[in-house]
């Protein structure tokens, strides 16, 4: 169970970095629209290159030429590059540079200006929701155990067997649950129960037993299996 909120913890550290990065990307970028120059550039090169990352890939890159205001001849590299490529060799494009640092220029398009804090949101966005969502998870299952606790009809289940649940996986792992059932001797009706994973195997603690399960008289659905009685994992 440790490494399972620890998963999810780094996860979620991950993403909250990135969601700050985007943040400040946002903040530079807003910035220097406050003060950029605008100018006209021809592309006088695609630079085909290599992306990167797990999957690489390659893009084109305009290679962009223009002139200050004050005459000074300006190339850079868009960082912001495609494949198909976007641009062509000697199309007039528009360009916005520092006037203090013109070699601080950016294409004036969506992508170029925007495209790496709008990855960096993405991807925060990615990794923090699963540390998010177990967070909320956990602690609603908390609050329906105390409540079932508190309120649940107490009843003792046959073991029938101790079962991976494989719809489950952290590190290449499925846990172990326990399934047991009992006879509702008023409705003759059979209910099934599942324990909370285990990480571990533990049947050689519940054979011959029963266990206690504590469950929403109104809703059979709502229940808690008892395995308090398993030694924790450390």
């Amino acid at each position: 169970m440790k490494a399972v909120r620890l998963i999810f913890g780094i996860f979620f550290v991950l993403g909250l970095g990135m969601l700050i990065g985007s943040y400040f990307t946002i903040q530079h970028t807003r910035r220097f629209l406050a003060t950029a120059v605008e100018a006209h550039g021809v592309v006088v090169d695609l630079v085909f290159r290599e992306t990167g990352g797990r999957h690489a890939s390659w893009s084109y890159f305009p290679h962009v030429r223009f002139r200050t205001a004050d005459g000074r001849e300006i190339d850079f590299e868009s960082g912001s590059g495609s494949n198909p490529p976007s641009y062509w060799v000697n199309e007039t494009v528009t360009v916005l540079y520092d006037p203090q640092q013109p070699q601080r220029a950016y294409l004036n398009s969506f992508g170029s200006l925007w495209a790496g804090t709008i990855v960096l949101a993405i991807l925060g966005v990615a990794f923090t929701g699963p540390g998010v969502g177990y967070g909320i998870w956990q602690r609603r299952s908390n609050q329906k155990e105390a409540w079932l606790r508190e309120n649940g009809q107490r009843i003792q289940a046959e073991i029938k067997s101790v079962e991976l649940n494989r719809s489950v996986r952290v590190n290449g792992r499925s846990p172990y649950r326990i399934i047991c059932q009992w006879m509702d001797p008023i409705r003759n009706e059979v209910h099934v129960f599942h324990s909370r994973n285990i990480w571990f195997d533990p049947t050689d603690m519940v054979q011959g037993k029963t266990l206690e399960v504590l469950m929403d008289p109104n809703n059979p659905r709502q229940y808690t299996v008892d395995t308090s009685f398993l030694p924790k994992v450390v």
